[in-house]
């Protein structure tokens, strides 16, 4: 149907449509309103329940998504920051720039930077969580610690440095330390320009979990890197619970969890150890070792293994109870493989090397421990398979046996018809047997029934009561020590024997007897079905409701992360009971007091119906100021009924937006504007930052004109926004011709240069030159050798006649402040000579070049003057360059487009710019006004093609291009002649001059304003407001900000 048709169709008025509505909806609402409220009201509100919870999950899963994006772009800028390190040192700067990172970023707990050598330097935030805070032993009014690791060998000292929020120092501590950043798995992987985050680990100085998001510094031996404490982490979650029942997990795809809202591991309590009561000889050990470093498996559960980083197992709690029996201290280190902490113990990075089985091998790493547990070892084979009762079972098929494990060897010999597969870790086993890569797997029966739990692994089954005939497997765990530390070997032996039954007992049932204890609760998600939402994509993202523990629960997963695959995950549980109950009890009340409210409101319809034309005819009128764009008019509808106040509003809401949406494209705009004139300022570097630096000139001297109570200042003031736009987008503009301007003209910094420099094609002339002399002296030596003397003088005459012209030549290439007649005779003199040329000059040239030249080719060889001025060194204008008149554009235009004559460049008096040149540069100016003529610019910006195009007029008409005078220019146009010339005149950033401190611009403007080039009333107002030092500060260097007495300028 089209709108004409509508349009004749029968049409009813407000009012008797309200009423008639009101009539009968009234008369249906008493009879279908209380049976269908209950129905429709329940639903809305189950409905509603259940989105705000699945928008609050998904808030605080962007949340995690946004900080693992800040962590990632974080450590990218800081390692990109050309500051971050000075001469491959970090300096104050480092610290600063770490502090500022580190303020915004609540959440991360350190950054620092690891070098080749080992060295290392690391600002911590004391503010990331009070576990932070106590585990550093901080005070309350310390805001931040420095850690550095400095020194060579036995000298290698930590320090940790206390600071409060101004970085003043509240008193410092040095231990002996072994750590190398070079070893540390967040220097060994990061990569250079790109950001390699680790898994969890232990922090080595904080001795907490943690994550680290590392990257290479370019051109240094250095690796930037950025931490994030779990605590910090399980902190944020729990701030984020969605109630008092609901459960948060971030965790890998296969299960491990990284943080959680839960408790980590629930409380148990150690049995009480006694201190050892320690000689004087043991006492001195304990404090010329206060700390060793231990190593901490990752996958060696439950003896010894990590959870998000954090240290756990029978070994580790062992460890806790030898520390308050000796008063010695252990720093865990994680991250690495077995192999890699066998690595560094032997070079003396690792202490105390554990769990290890006491085999000969292991005795010869240094000395055993006595055993502090003998687990049994167990087979893990598929359930499909046949069980095994006796080892021998296992002869001819293939056994895994995880990487490294010292047992190896000896099975070998006892065991020589089994084939071993060695596989990565314990994880590397489950694969190998549950793909049926191997028959069989053999490890500790602890280990393995842990796994199982851990991953929900239920195709498998182990079997411990095994058969091994006559051989025998050593199963005993131990420390082991480095041979210089025997002494403390002793005193860990020592506490072992004084290790009691009750602790004995407490270690078994909390690690290896209680079977039925999940021990992985800390380390895996509680449920399998959060594990196969992670691995299907099509679930995320999603609210699903299904049984957990024999109770409905909600559940929701979401990908943290680039990708789904490569991605960690968030998750929320919460019980059905718990997101519904309320919403139950609301819609119930609701619909009680609606019933109630809806009985009492039915006599009312015929009244109320008034009540709604008065209100819409309103808002008719609000429509049509709307229409108009009369925003600031709007008088909002405020009704008792809830539609026509929703549709009041709505419509301001839509007002409002269409005022934001004409605001957002004014902001595009400008942006656009903006990104033209950084694509001019990046063009050359000539004219760097000119195009962003002019504009903030420029609208700090509008404002202090503004602001100015002197004639004729007094009068000034742009009036409005849309005038304080209008000059702004000009002045971001003035140069937007210049995208025009070829670079080789914009950067010709010498006067035979193109897009190269032609002093080298004069130079090799020359060098043409001094081989002629040698040749013509070696022909006088075979012609009359008894003048060899005579023949020698006259050639090293000439030659150094030939530098001595060359030399000038080149002088005059680089251009001045002004060129004699003298120097010109002399170019026109060195012009004359000649130089033979036995090659095609036509050969290479592109056909457009070789139409530059005449149709006769000269004969070779030829005769050629060393500089010339050539015909084919014209090159002609192509395009009529007639203005159209309504534009006022009175620039005089060359005959030629280029002159590429080596005399006629070489003989320019003043610069290297030719006549042609200095056309193309000023021709920017044409360029800008012809493309914002062609722009529909708004009744607003009419003025804007003024503002950009006038910075290059004078005050005596001797400007181009329009040539103006002094009454041809209004305020904001001056202001913009004087804001262009001074930041050219100040601009560090050139390559082709240095920058002029404050004092000698100042001169060079108040001649200008003598000139009558500068206006003299926009240079006082630029002098007695401040504007130039207010600039200078904020642009400038230090240098060039010197001492100004700016009464000598003003009145004169």
């Amino acid at each position: 149907m089209t709108i004409s048709q509508k349009n004749k169709q029968f049409k009813f008025s407000i009012k008797i449509t309200v009423v008639s509505l009101f009539l009968l909806m009234t008369s249906l609402t008493v009879i279908v309103a209380i049976s269908l409220q209950f129905y429709f009201t329940s639903s809305l509100a189950v409905e509603s329940t259940l989105i705000t919870y699945r928008q609050s999950a998904a808030s605080t899963s962007e949340y995690l998504t946004a900080m693992d994006r800040r962590a990632l772009d974080a450590t990218r800028i800081l390692a990109g920051n050309p500051d971050i390190l000075s001469e491959g040192r970090v300096t104050e700067r480092t610290r600063d720039i770490f502090a500022e990172v580190l303020d915004e970023n609540p959440l991360f707990y350190a950054a620092y930077i690891g070098f080749g050598d080992g060295d290392f330097y690391e600002l911590i935030n004391l503010n990331t969580s009070e576990a932070v805070r106590m585990q550093l032993r901080a005070l309350p009014q310390d805001r931040w610690v420095v850690i550095t690791v400095l020194g060579k060998g036995d000298r290698r000292t930590r320090e940790f440095l206390y600071y409060d929020e101004q970085f003043n120092l509240r008193t410092s501590r040095t231990e002996r330390s072994d750590y190398l950043a070079s070893k540390r798995p967040w220097y060994i992987q990061a990569k250079l320009g790109k950001v390699h985050k680790t898994a969890p680990y232990q922090f080595q100085h904080l001795q907490a979990p943690g994550q680290t998001y590392s990257m290479r510094i370019a051109g240094q031996d250095a690796v930037l890197a950025v931490d994030i404490a779990l605590s910090a982490m399980s902190d944020k979650l729990n701030e984020q619970m969605l109630s008092k029942d609901s459960r948060i997990y971030l965790y890998q795809g296969s299960g491990e969890i990284i943080a959680s809202s839960e408790s980590r591991m629930p409380p148990t309590v150690m049995p009480k150890v006694e201190p050892l009561v320690l000689n004087d000889e043991q006492r001195q050990l304990v404090e010329k070792n206060p700390i060793l470093t231990v190593s901490n498996e990752l996958d060696w559960p439950p003896f010894d293994f990590v959870i998000a980083g954090e240290p756990f197992g029978y070994a580790i709690d062992v460890l806790s109870m030898i520390e308050q029996m000796t008063g010695l201290q252990f720093d865990y280190v994680n991250g690495y493989s077995w192999p890699q902490l066998v690595a560094m113990y032997r070079t003396g990075q690792i202490d105390i090397l554990q769990p290890v089985v006491g085999t000969e091998q292991n005795a010869a790493l240094g000395i055993l421990s006595k055993a502090f547990a003998e687990p049994s070892d167990g087979i893990l084979m598929r359930k499909d398979q046949t069980p095994v009762t006796s080892i021998r079972q296992l002869q001819g098929k293939r056994l895994a046996i995880p990487a490294g494990w010292s047992i190896i060897a000896s099975f070998k010999q006892m065991f020589p018809d089994i084939d071993i597969v060695e596989v990565d870790g314990v994880r590397g086993l489950f694969d190998a047997v549950r793909r049926g890569e191997v028959d069989a797997g053999l490890d500790t029966a602890a280990i393995l029934h842990y796994t199982t739990r851990q991953f929900f692994f239920d195709d498998v089954a182990i079997y411990e009561e095994l058969d091994w005939g006559e051989s025998s497997i050593p199963n005993s765990l131990h420390f082991v020590v480095r041979p210089q530390l025997k002494e403390v070997i002793e005193l860990i032996n020592l506490a072992l024997d004084n290790l009691g039954e009750q602790q004995h007992s407490w270690l078994n049932a909390r690690w290896l007897v209680d079977a039925e204890r999940d021990i992985a609760q800390d380390a895996m998600v509680p449920f399998q079905e959060l594990i196969s939402l992670a691995s299907k994509s099509t679930d995320l993202n999603q609210l699903h409701k299904m049984e957990l523990d024999g109770e409905p629960h909600f559940v929701y997963v979401q990908a943290i992360g680039q990708n789904h695959r490569a991605a960690d995950f968030f998750a929320v549980i919460t019980p059905e009971s718990a997101v519904l109950a309320p919403a139950v009890a609301q819609v119930n009340a609701v619909l009680l007091i609606t019933s109630g409210c809806l009985l009492l409101l039915l006599p009312l319809a015929f009244w109320l119906a008034s009540l709604i034309v008065k209100p819409i005819k309103h808002l008719a009128l609000e429509n049509e100021k709307i229409k108009r764009r009369r925003y600031g008019e709007l008088d909002p509808m405020e009704s008792h009924i809830i539609e026509i106040d929703e549709l009041s509003g709505s419509m301001m809401t839509m007002a409002h937006s269409i005022r934001q949406h004409a605001k957002e494209r004014e902001e595009l705009m400008e942006s656009f504007i903006q990104l033209i004139a950084q694509a001019i300022d990046d063009k050359s570097a000539y004219t760097a930052g000119h195009c962003a630096r002019v504009p903030e000139l420029a609208i700090l001297l509008a404002q202090k004109a503004e602001e100015s109570r002197r004639p004729p200042f007094d009068t000034f003031g742009f009036g409005n926004e849309d005038a304080w736009r209008e000059f702004r987008i000009g002045a971001w503009l003035h140069d937007c011709g210049k995208i025009t301007t070829p670079e080789h003209i914009i950067d010709k910094s010498t006067k035979l240069e193109t897009i190269y420099n032609r002093i080298h094609e004069i130079r090799m002339r020359f060098e043409v030159l001094w081989r002629d002399a040698e040749i013509d002296y070696w022909k006088q030596y075979l012609n009359a050798p008894s003048d060899e003397k005579r023949n020698r003088h006259e050639l090293e005459q000439r030659q150094r006649q030939l530098q001595e012209d060359f030399a000038f030549v080149a002088n005059c290439n680089l251009g001045g402040e002004s060129m004699s007649e003298a120097d010109i005779d002399r170019l026109n003199q060195l012009a004359r000579i000649t130089w033979r040329r036995h090659f095609d000059d036509r050969l290479g040239l592109s056909p457009i070049e070789v139409a530059r030249y005449p149709e006769e080719q000269t004969p070779l060889p030829v005769t050629e003057p060393l500089l010339a001025d050539k015909p084919w060194h014209i090159i002609k204008r192509l395009r009529n360059n007639i203005h159209d008149e309504r534009l006022g554009i009175k620039m005089a235009i060359p005959e030629h487009l280029y002159n590429l004559g080596e005399l006629h460049n070489l003989t320019v008096s003043r610069g290297t710019l030719t006549e042609e040149d200095r056309f193309k540069i000023n021709e920017h100016m044409i360029s800008t006004i012809k493309m914002l003529d062609k722009l529909p610019l708004p009744e607003d910006l009419l003025q804007v093609p003024r503002y950009a195009s006038t910075h290059h007029e004078t005050l005596d008409g001797r400007g181009y291009p329009r040539m103006l005078i002094a009454k041809d220019l209004s305020i904001p146009e001056r202001i913009m002649v004087l804001a262009d010339i001074f930041e050219a005149l100040t601009a560090a950033d050139r390559p082709y001059k240095d920058a002029k401190p404050i004092s000698a611009a100042l001169d060079i403007l108040h001649r200008m304003v003598q000139e009558q080039h500068v206006d003299r009333d926009v240079f006082e107002l630029f002098l007695r407001s401040g504007a130039y030092l207010e600039y200078a500060k904020r642009y400038l260097r230090t240098e060039q900000v010197d001492a100004v007495d700016i009464r000598r300028y003003l009145g004169q």
